[in-house]
């Protein structure tokens, strides 16, 4: 798929995250999408029940669900490791694969594919499962890792946020985010009044130290407003 056409499938993938009343049928569009974008030739999913337990999610293809049902059954596989380990992986080449996850990956390779990349799915910090993409190609597996993780972003927002809200409910939360963005606007104009420095120049310093601090910019707009405040 070209740039344009992958741009094009994360457009469609945020067109149907906001407008989504069926999750089931928004995941199964966005995992169709995504292994269009990424060249991969078969997508699973699995999520975390509310005792932890790994579910299969969603799957394009039968024969993946089996393939996820077996990674459950071993509690073996890509899927496992990026759900327990939180860190993206990829392997190719059948010798690999099977090396790793030993009959799992046997079936992995039986089934056809000679490459897996797996992502995991995080919500504020909390993995809540993971996405592997199959590749018969291995060529195929590392040029689209980057991509594959935005996708599964956005999978782990259309399960996190499947619930509508009610008018009041948006309501607070468009308020939560007008309030952050205040608070934004406050620290630049103290960052420019007390460095003499233009608005647009305190913005990037805003960024830069909220980035150097780990922190977010609006925990780092309020510490530099609470240092004024504490220097008045």
């Amino acid at each position: 798929m070209t740039a344009a056409g992958a741009s094009q499938a994360l457009v469609d993938a945020a067109a149907a995250m906001v407008g989504q009343r069926d999750v089931a049928g928004t995941l199964s569009r966005l995992l169709d999408d995504c292994a269009k974008a990424t060249a991969a030739d078969a997508i699973g999913m699995l999520v975390k029940d509310d005792q932890s337990r790994l579910e299969v999610l969603s799957a394009t293809s039968h024969q993946v669900t089996e393939l996820e049902l077996y990674q459950l059954q071993q509690d073996i596989g890509p899927c496992i490791d990026a759900s327990r380990d939180g860190i993206a992986l990829s392997v190719k080449g059948a010798e690999e694969i099977v090396s790793r996850w030993g009959e799992v990956g046997q079936a992995i390779v039986a089934a056809g594919f000679q490459a897996v990349h797996a992502v995991p799915l995080r919500w504020h910090g909390q993995l809540i499962g993971a996405m592997n993409a199959f590749h018969a190609d291995p060529a195929t597996a590392g040029q689209a890792q980057q991509l594959t993780q935005a996708f599964a972003d956005i999978a782990t927002v259309v399960i996190v946020q499947s619930t509508d809200l009610t008018a009041s409910q948006l309501d607070e939360r468009i308020g939560i985010a007008l309030a952050g963005r205040t608070v934004i606007e406050q620290a630049k104009g103290v960052l420019a009044h007390t460095t003499g420095v233009d608005m647009a120049t305190a913005y990037q310093r805003l960024t830069e130290r909220a980035a150097a601090n780990g922190s977010t910019l609006t925990e780092t707009a309020g510490e530099i407003i609470r240092q004024a405040q504490r220097r008045t």
